[in-house]
């Protein structure tokens, strides 16, 4: 592929073999580099394809790279390197522009002395650990790197950048949306089953919060369960009335904050869940 556009040493603008648009990453790609100059195969590390973004954000991302340090550039590569090792390469590729997008913010406010509180934290320490964890190698990479200290805050804020790449169609709203959710079923449920200390640690809470997860995810895309087993329901019910109550709340709950529709096949296996944790 030839050069159209030199973003900076480790970055440079390509047409591939179809004319569209791609990023090509490499130690040095670059550097002294011009239009029209072919970039030697050897060189490429990584090539993200911009064809996904829409043209105001491509030019966005283009200019960002303009801007940004190449020791940057190098440390969310590492950062992405590292969640993939954790999510067998899964992790969709607009995190490369979207993380670098936040971290060169981040620093800019860190520069400043402006620091956001991350409200969720807490929640994104106890139901996302694993992400936190890359979060974290993030915040320690950066200031071994670029002697940049970040605040705990945005360990967390990574952690939401990856937990939004592990869904194509996720987006960062759609994740801060999730987590406000989960804490706010959770919470319920511990004032509604006052007397029951639950295991947090249990395999049967660590179930019940990875089926919230799915359920709120379910309900944020407005994908529904088929309806298919009305006798089970009535006999859940029967059986697990003060549970089915609380599944009748958290149904209130989200068809409420997320305008969505929980049908009677989710309220079933909310009862159940319930039934086993609380």
């Amino acid at each position: 592929m030839r050069v159209f556009k030199t973003l900076n040493n480790s970055l440079v603008l390509c047409h591939d073999k179809k004319g569209k648009e791609v990023v090509l990453m490499g130690k040095g790609i670059g550097f002294q580099m011009k239009k029209g100059d072919l970039v030697p195969a050897d060189k490429i590390q990584k090539i993200f394809k911009l064809d996904s973004l829409s043209d105001s954000l491509k030019k966005d991302y283009i200019k960002l790279f303009e801007d940004v340090s190449d020791e940057l550039i190098i440390c969310v590569k590492k950062i992405i390197d590292y969640a993939n090792t954790k999510y067998d390469g899964m992790l969709n590729k607009n995190l490369f522009f979207t993380l670098i997008d936040h971290l060169n913010y981040a620093i800019e406010r860190s520069e400043k002395g402006i620091v956001f509180q991350n409200r969720l934290l807490i929640e994104i320490q106890k139901y996302y650990p694993k992400e936190f964890a890359i979060g974290c190698y993030g915040i320690d990479l950066l200031k071994e790197t670029l002697g940049v200290e970040l605040s705990e805050e945005e360990a967390g804020n990574i952690a939401f950048h990856i937990v939004n790449a592990q869904s194509e169609q996720a987006n960062m709203e759609e994740t801060m949306l999730s987590v406000k959710a989960l804490k706010d079923i959770l919470t319920m449920l511990n004032y509604l089953f006052p007397e029951k200390k639950v295991d947090k640690e249990s395999m049967l809470y660590l179930r019940f919060v990875t089926h919230l997860q799915f359920f709120i995810a379910r309900m944020i895309r407005k994908e529904e369960l088929p309806e298919k087993d009305q006798f089970l329901l009535a006999s859940v019910k029967q059986r697990f009335p003060k549970e089915h109550s609380a599944a009748l709340k958290i149904k209130e709950y989200v068809e409420e904050e997320l305008q969505a529709t929980v049908n009677q096949d989710e309220l079933l296996y909310l009862t159940l869940h319930i039934s086993r944790v609380y």
